[in-house]
Formats: C-alpha cells, sequence, structure tokens
C-alpha cells in the first residue's frame, strides 16, 4: 500500500513564489533521487492565498522514510521552512484505496 503524506503551512508575507522556486527546485534536483516518489500536489486555500495543503505519494513508507533521512532533503527542507510562517502540520498515512465520484 502506498504511503501518503499531507502537510499544511504557511508563508510568510512576501514568500509565496519564493516557496514554488522551492518545489521547483526539488523537482529538478530532489526528485530523480527520491525512490519510490509517485506523485504530488499543492493545493492554494481559497481563503487564504499564504497557506497551502501539499499531498505527497510514495510507494512504501521505508522509501518515504529513506528519503526523509537523505541530507540533501534535510537541506532542501530547510530552506524551504526558512519561508514559513511556522512549522508545517503533518499527517503520515496509508493510502487505502481511491475513490472517485
Amino acid at each position: 500500500m502506498s504511503h501518503v503524506t499531507v502537510f499544511r503551512f504557511k508563508v510568510q508575507p512576501g514568500k509565496r513564489q519564493a516557496v514554488f522556486d522551492i518545489f521547483d527546485k526539488w523537482d529538478r534536483e530532489q526528485k530523480p533521487k527520491a525512490t519510490g516518489f509517485q506523485r504530488s500536489m499543492i493545493v492554494t486555500s481559497n481563503s487564504d492565498s499564504d497557506e497551502f495543503t501539499n499531498v505527497v505519494e510514495w510507494d512504501t513508507t521505508e522509501n518515504y522514510n529513506k528519503n526523509s533521512d537523505r541530507p540533501e532533503q534535510g537541506a532542501w527542507y530547510q530552506q524551504f521552512r526558512a519561508n514559513l510562517a511556522a512549522d508545517p502540520v503533518w499527517f503520515d498515512g496509508t493510502m487505502e484505496g481511491e475513490r472517485f465520484a
């Protein structure tokens, strides 16, 4: 079963584009090294354009943890975190199936 991590975060005023640039940097530099990465989706709040939810799917929890433990991932996270108003709120879980209406 797939591992899914969901995290909510709010960017500091004026840092919205910097966060998008940091995610683009992850796609270019980290994604090729992120064994088991499946897909991700970033969603902007309708009520606050500086608030986001990101959903990321991995093939296994083991590969998610391996990626989290990579020093390069830690360095990327520090760059990301420097642009946030507070620590992200995390939820990790197992995908039980996909349902679409």
